[in-house]
């Protein structure tokens, strides 16, 4: 059986997982082809009114796997993957959103993916699905390797705290955002490769211990419900002292980045630490994303070569 995954949204997170446990049942995993004009335009002529740019761009890759002839496609409902906690809302229905707007699709599997009230959930929900495509000796063998790679994925990215003083030299740059943005070239425009390509260390929040992200955002009066948001906002407070400038990644239309962002910038304003906006939609160009960019970094070069000098009123021009 082939089974299909689309390389969009939480993919760039779990892929580790899904490819582990489907690949130990035996499936041959199929991944949608890299983000082109071509999927992205597919998925915006699909979407409905009000839908935003990752979740257009999902559905383009999902159009991809149908044209690839894959036996079944691998659409979960994602209501939340920590305890106390709930991703996007589109997430939660997204088998349902994908059924609306692309015909003739082959079967889905949906599991509900839960993780409110702990791990055990989550793991069941993999068991469950498992048992329909395999037997239960096999389904629990593949669930121990998946969740295994996940977690040695997950640690191999984390880089040690010393590696993140913006005094070591050069210039260190936070880049903030859902890794579906981030970490899809074509959306992105590749910033994160081209700010390392002009010699800046670049941290973004995977890159961080989750107990410390954990214990940053607690500072919030009240907790974020969100699960991207929390870590959005934890590695923002964790970083505003290690790094030169914040660069926020963000989807237009999207509810949640809207509140994040704001927050962050108004962190980096209360710090005196430069914060560049990129708002990302299928309109969104090159040329001028790029030319912001390279403002930004102008900007930070001159910072650093003026950052033991003192202001007019004997204070460092900017606080570190």
């Amino acid at each position: 059986m082939r089974i299909g995954i689309p390389r969009a949204l939480y993919y760039y997170r779990y892929h580790p997982l899904w490819h582990e446990f489907f690949s130990s049942l035996g499936l041959e995993v199929v991944v949608s082809d890299e983000t082109t004009r071509a999927i992205m335009d597919c998925g915006v002529k699909a979407a409905a009114d009000g839908i935003c740019l990752p979740v257009k761009v999902y559905l383009g890759h999902v159009h991809n796997l149908v044209e690839k002839g894959v036996d079944c496609l691998f659409i979960p409902y994602i209501i939340s993957v920590e305890t106390k906690a709930y991703i996007c809302p589109k997430f939660m229905g997204l088998p349902d959103i994908v059924r609306n707007c692309i015909n003739d699709l082959p079967p889905l599997l949906s599991p509900t993916i839960d993780g409110r009230k702990g791990v055990r959930r989550i793991m069941k929900a993999y068991l469950k699905l498992g048992c329909s495509l395999a037997p239960v000796d096999k389904v629990f063998h593949a669930c121990r390797r998946a969740f295994a790679n996940q977690s040695r994925c997950e640690q191999q990215l984390i880089q040690p705290e010393n590696q993140l003083q913006h005094n070591m030299g050069g210039m260190v740059v936070a880049v903030l955002g859902h890794e579906y943005l981030l970490h899809d070239d074509f959306l992105s425009m590749g910033i994160v490769k081209r700010l390392r390509r002009a010699g800046c260390r670049v941290v973004t929040a995977e890159q961080i211990d989750p107990n410390i992200i954990a214990v940053n955002h607690q500072f919030l009066k009240k907790s974020m419900y969100w699960t991207s948001g929390k870590r959005i906002l934890g590695a923002a407070n964790h970083l505003l002292a290690k790094v030169d400038g914040i660069v926020s990644v963000m989807s237009f239309a999207c509810g949640t980045d809207s509140i994040t962002t704001d927050l962050v910038d108004r962190y980096c304003h209360r710090n005196q630490k430069p914060h560049l906006v990129i708002s990302l939609d299928e309109h969104t160009g090159q040329t001028g994303v790029l030319t912001r960019i390279e403002a930004f970094l102008d900007l930070l070069q001159r910072g650093k070569q003026h950052e033991n000098h003192l202001s007019p009123y004997g204070k460092p021009l900017f606080s570190h």
